[in-house]
């Protein structure tokens, strides 16, 4: 199988240890793109979280958003499809987890919205290491209680939220207050969840981006570490986990490369895009 398009998460996979790309996975990425194929982001980022890494790997033109529900065209800083979550799923969860102590990061419309308290003091939700991004790249907001409004106004479009904890309690409760919905749930980072409609995943938004391209499913790659990307891991040609990997990603992978301190991104171009 000649392989045509790859797809790599970010957090864990193409960004190392320090939150930066690897000159070694640059350097890969343009001997693809100059060798004719394709190169993409497969991110649970917002737009605007991938897009402050143009200037690292400015020749990279696709980025699959919010976990599969908005496909961007980095190039022209515009959205190309885009997937918001049910209103009844947003309710229901914010009113399951209000009073508890947790973090509403809301994605809406390529931006990210946090509130500031909680952001100054996101080391509590094992989140320190994005504490400068919160600051950044966030839409700020005064406080919880505002952050929730913003959520469950009907006159914003979300398409991805992220709920963190302090504890697996209230988290798994949150996650039980979406039985019945129409959405997708992933565990993510310590005590956290990760909310979008169920008919978006990373697995969808490889493929979407791929009949954007005219590539089959059978000439795709994902790249991948964690648990939000095994959907893209199974709907690839070929699944490559990370050496950093957990087992889930682990198990749904064909192959496995270096981690991603150690130019994994740059070996799985060279053995299976490129080679």
């Amino acid at each position: 199988m000649a392989y045509q398009l790859i797809a790599f998460d970010m957090d864990g996979t193409l960004l190392d240890s320090k939150k930066d790309v690897l000159p070694s996975s640059v350097a890969a990425i343009d001997e693809a793109l100059a060798a004719g194929k394709d190169v993409a982001i497969a991110s649970g980022r917002c737009p605007k979280m991938v897009l402050m890494y143009r200037d690292v790997i400015p020749h990279v033109r696709y980025a699959i958003c919010s976990a599969g529900a908005a496909i961007v065209d980095l190039f022209e800083a515009k959205t190309l499809e885009t997937t918001e979550v049910p209103a009844t799923a947003l309710q229901k969860v914010m009113a399951a987890s209000h009073g508890t102590d947790r973090f509403i990061e809301t994605t809406c419309d390529g931006e990210f919205i946090v509130p500031g308290p909680e952001m100054e003091h996101c080391e509590r939700y094992s989140l320190g290491v994005y504490k400068s991004l919160y600051r950044g790249q966030g839409t700020v907001l005064d406080s919880a209680d505002a952050a929730e409004a913003f959520t469950l106004d009907p006159a914003h479009r979300i398409q991805k939220l992220n709920l963190h904890f302090t504890c697996a309690e209230d988290r798994d409760a949150a996650i039980a207050s979406l039985a019945g919905e129409d959405v997708n749930i992933v565990c993510c980072e310590k005590h956290s969840i990760e909310i979008t409609h169920a008919s978006v995943t990373k697995g969808t938004g490889l493929l979407a981006l791929a009949a954007q391209l005219s590539i089959s499913p059978e000439q795709t790659i994902a790249v991948g570490d964690a648990d939000n990307d095994l959907p893209m891991l199974h709907a690839a040609g070929l699944a490559v986990a990370m050496g950093n990997a957990n087992k889930n990603a682990r198990a749904a992978s064909d192959v496995t490369v270096a981690d991603n301190d150690h130019g994994g991104c740059a070996e799985a171009i060279r053995r299976f895009l490129l080679g």
